[in-house]
């Protein structure tokens, strides 16, 4: 029996809290996001930080860390193990401390490719919701992890 096919006993408390009800869906769409991405070998977190550097190339690695909020070491093991896997390059960055970060023909080829397979993912998980539902779902969202945005 899988993660998801086991689940928490219900409890009004948790099934009102906004937080609990977000973190129990990123349960079900982490699953389903590692599951299609498993035949690239790579994890939702680095598809999101290959989608950062194709959205602005040149990006260096320690703005790529804190826009994935996460520390140097970890953006640089991150940024290796893109490298590695032909994913990213590594140019003359800004100054002699740091690289520009672009990706790769193969990484513009796969991003695309690897973005599809987890919005056909998430399809399932949604599909008792309106397609207007899903764009409030998606809008309330982004208004919560970015407030800027819909200012």
């Amino acid at each position: 029996m899988d993660k998801m096919t086991q689940l928490p006993p219900k409890d009004p408390e948790l099934d009102a809290l906004i937080g609990y009800q977000l973190q129990m869906a990123r349960l079900r769409l982490m699953d389903a996001a590692y599951a299609v991405l498993a035949p690239y070998g790579i994890s939702p977190a680095r598809v999101t930080a290959l989608a950062l550097i194709r959205a602005q190339p040149g990006l260096d690695q320690s703005a790529l860390g804190r826009a994935l909020s996460i520390n140097r070491a970890s953006a640089m093991k991150l940024v290796n193990l893109l490298v590695e896997r032909g994913l990213v390059e590594r140019r003359a960055g800004r100054n002699l401390r740091s690289h520009a970060l672009h990706l790769t023909g193969e990484g513009e080829t796969r991003l695309p490719e690897m973005i599809a397979r987890l919005r056909d993912s998430e399809a399932p998980l949604l599909a008792d919701l309106s397609s207007t539902d899903r764009a409030t779902l998606l809008q309330l969202l982004q208004r919560i992890h970015d407030p800027l945005s819909c200012d």
